[in-house]
């Protein structure tokens, strides 16, 4: 079509993009001439709607360049050539962009099969996965931190429906289908139903130390230090010793790099979680320090057990 036009009409249509903008004064200036010309008016017109389009993909080609990329880390703007976000430190790569997409796309499809009813405890244990790993990568982000309040928003509603589903389905069942089942059989089965309840404590704990464990490896220590401090766990026996190697390895971690300060600050927080001295003294994390100490000849008076 281009090769068509004459070269006088090309330099008139040229003339008034130069300021990429084509008034309606302009457009029928322009096809006037083109009708004059012997040209077809409406072809004409299909050609200046074609170079407008191409004008504004220039236009934000340019201004997409000039903004630069958007971190994938924390959604602030980083600068074309630039390969580190000016507001969080990352390092921006080609990867975290597609993981993040992914982490889209896998937590979209997750809690569609979660709202959908099919395989609960599946479905929730790959939603809360995903949810995770944005959390750990991608937490300062603004549209991860709105997508993720959503989900669990989602994933409370439909947990929550679940468990009233299957507390009434199991009640059903033991008055219904067994009229002669004993007392003590309803209270036991009633008992179970009440501490289905509670299993959100236990994967809420193994989700912890599992999230920890990853934030330690990747040397994201400030980090992992913080979601154990921060972190409100039943002061039982139980939850202490499946506590312990999280902590001793965060520790350890803190040690390696040798900051004693740091992981001398968090096994007192971690003592101070054990109701008595003779507790905290057969952890394998007192042990563990009590030996070093020694080793290094270091000052153990703030953590000594008075057992």
């Amino acid at each position: 079509m281009a090769n068509l036009i004459p070269e006088e009409l090309k330099a008139l249509i040229q003339q008034y993009l130069t300021d990429g903008v084509l008034t309606d004064k302009e457009r029928q200036v322009i096809l006037n001439k083109a009708e004059k010309m012997g040209l077809d008016r409406d072809e004409i017109d299909l050609y200046l709607d074609a170079e407008v389009q191409k004008i504004d993909q220039q236009t934000d080609a340019a201004v997409r360049k000039q903004k630069g990329k958007t971190c994938p880390f924390c959604g602030g703007s980083v600068p074309q050539l630039t390969d580190k976000c000016p507001h969080c430190g990352e390092n921006i790569t080609p990867e975290a962009s597609s993981e993040l997409q992914e982490i889209f796309d896998n937590l979209e499809e997750a809690l569609v099969d979660f709202k959908s009813g099919k395989d609960i405890a599946k479905s929730k244990a790959t939603v809360e996965r995903f949810m995770r790993k944005a959390k750990m990568y991608y937490g300062n982000n603004p549209k991860i931190q709105k997508l993720l309040e959503e989900v669990e928003m989602e994933s409370a509603k439909v947990e929550k429906v679940a468990k009233a589903n299957a507390r009434k389905n199991t009640i059903v069942k033991i008055l219904t289908y067994n009229r002669k089942i004993t007392a003590a059989v309803i209270l036991a089965v009633l008992i179970g139903i009440f501490m289905q309840f509670h299993e959100s404590d236990e994967a809420k704990m193994e989700n912890l130390i599992e999230e920890v464990s990853e934030l330690v490896d990747y040397g994201n220590l400030d980090k992992a230090n913080n979601k154990l401090v921060n972190t409100i766990f039943l002061k039982d026996i139980y939850h202490i010793e499946n506590y312990d190697p999280i902590y001793l390895k965060v520790i350890k971690a803190h040690i390696k790099h040798g900051n004693y300060d740091a992981a001398e600050e968090l096994a007192l927080s971690y003592r101070g979680m054990i109701d008595n001295d003779w507790r905290w003294c057969e952890t394998p994390t007192y042990i563990y320090l009590r030996s070093l100490y020694e080793k290094e000849d270091r000052d153990f008076s703030a953590l000594e057990s008075r057992y």
